[in-house]
């Protein structure tokens, strides 16, 4: 029998994606586990697998078309097969648009509206063209603010209405609603109409400024390039986390001297018995997972139905800069790997993710976050949290400072650590007690390395 290709789960909090690229034509033949169709998430670009051998019959969603998870994508079929009866509907994307309404005409007269659909006439259960470019989440917010979809500019892909874009309008409605004109106040003692008597004129200067050598101002030039699939999500996953999770940060210091000098004299014995570098990353995340232990709220989630999820494993994400835009691949079960396994792990996650080449597991399952702004010089940041997760730590550069330690000021080894965390589930004590406790162990290292190696 013919068998449909849907939009697989695409990773905790991934609920749609947008067709990018058919690799296949309708009549092609297919054998299986062969790319057939590209699409096109907030992470990554995955490639979809023919779940059957066969010929693909028919394409129900076109390239540029967003689908949700579960959602026909076509429909392969096997030797003497036919397409069954109803297949082949629009996809959402390309349904018919609603027609807007007009502006009024010229003169001030009352513009027509449509007639209401005639009792008996046939209505159908689909939602139009406009609201099939929406997520059911965003349909919700829609009608409970009794909005109409084609009042308001997408931003998404194809001028898709996300969810930012309704909260958006509402919170600039609000604003129009409440502005008002306000008078110009008079200054006391000044009469109208008369200039007040300004201080004594500024005394000339010495020498004339120079004239600038053109005759006139430069040309504006601007570049314009349309952001990129990628980009376009990046911006939207950005956006949901700062509308959905309630961010605070909190700092602290750390003196990292006995940490630089431990992996000063490991690391060139660790990458000529091993092949691995071994960066101080692996050290930063042994600590947060044994402080996470400790403070089991941070690896937490918290659902928009007010269920907590305590999380009994540790998967860590490491955010990666490539040249595509910021990804985040993710340590499996870090708690349970040594110190040369996370090297390997995190050097071989970060090589995948520059050359485009991570797997769709790569990115999904990740518990809490890690961002280093210290490799690029950054001495302090407030990252933004890897929703749905509730804590991200930020690490940053390592430098020496001058510091007071028993009355006496010598130079140590500092960093800067700040955890952004979401206070609607993580209350400030436990979020400052993780800090300090992470700062602890990276100020004690030989303390807890025996059993990290």
């Amino acid at each position: 029998m013919p068998v449909t290709i849907v939009v697989p789960q695409l990773g905790e909090s991934v609920v749609e994606g947008t067709v990018g690229k058919w690799l296949k034509k309708e009549g092609d033949p297919i054998a299986k586990d062969e790319p057939i169709v590209e699409i096109i998430t907030d992470k990554i670009n995955i490639e979809l697998p023919a779940p059957s051998a066969g010929t693909l019959g028919k394409i129900t969603v076109p390239e540029g078309t967003v689908a949700v998870v579960g959602q026909q994508l076509g429909v392969i079929l096997g030797p003497g097969e036919s397409l069954p009866a109803g297949t082949g509907a629009p996809a959402p994307a390309q349904a018919q648009q609603p027609q807007r309404p007009q502006a009024p005409p010229q003169g001030g007269g009352p513009s027509r509206q449509p007639e209401p659909a005639r009792a008996g006439a046939a209505v159908a259960e689909a939602p139009s063209g406009e609201d099939q470019r929406v997520s059911p989440a965003v349909r919700k917010l829609l009608k409970e603010h009794n909005l109409d979809v084609s009042g308001i500019r997408g931003s998404g892909m194809g001028g898709r209405v996300t969810r930012e874009d309704v909260l958006n309008h509402i919170e600039g409605s609000r604003v129009a609603a409440s502005a008002g004109t306000q008078a110009p106040t008079a200054v006391p003692g000044m009469q109208p109409g008369r200039a007040p008597s300004g201080p004594a004129a500024a005394p000339q200067p010495l020498k004339p400024i120079p004239a600038p050598s053109f005759t006139a101002p430069g040309t504006r030039e601007e570049e314009v390039v349309a952001a990129t699939n990628v980009r376009k999500k990046i911006a939207e996953n950005m956006l949901r986390s700062r509308h959905m999770a309630a961010h605070c940060s909190t700092w602290d210091e750390v003196d990292m001297t006995r940490l630089v000098e431990l992996r000063s004299r490991m690391k060139e014995q660790v990458k000529s018995t091993y092949g691995v570098n071994l960066t101080y990353m692996p050290f930063i995340m042994k600590a947060v997972v044994r402080a996470l232990k400790e403070f089991p709220v941070l690896n937490a989630s918290m659902t928009e139905q007010g269920e907590i999820h305590y999380k009994k494993y540790y998967n860590i994400g490491v955010a990666v800069h490539r040249d595509q835009g910021l990804i985040v691949p993710v340590v499996h079960d870090a708690d349970r790997k040594t110190l040369l396994q996370l090297s390997h792990d995190i050097e071989d996650l970060g090589n995948r993710a520059r050359q485009d080449k991570l797997q769709l597991n790569d990115i999904q399952g990740g518990t809490f976050t890690i961002t280093n702004a210290g490799m690029f010089g950054a001495t302090a940041s407030t990252p933004i949290i890897n929703y749905p997760e509730v804590g991200v730590l930020g690490v940053h550069l390592i430098q020496e400072r001058p510091v007071v330690r028993d009355h006496r000021i010598m130079i140590r080894n500092m960093m800067t650590l700040v955890v952004s965390f979401d206070h609607r589930l993580v209350d400030g004590t436990p979020a400052v007690q993780f800090l300090h406790r992470v700062k602890e162990l990276l100020e004690d290292p030989e303390s807890w390395l025996l059993d990290s190696i």
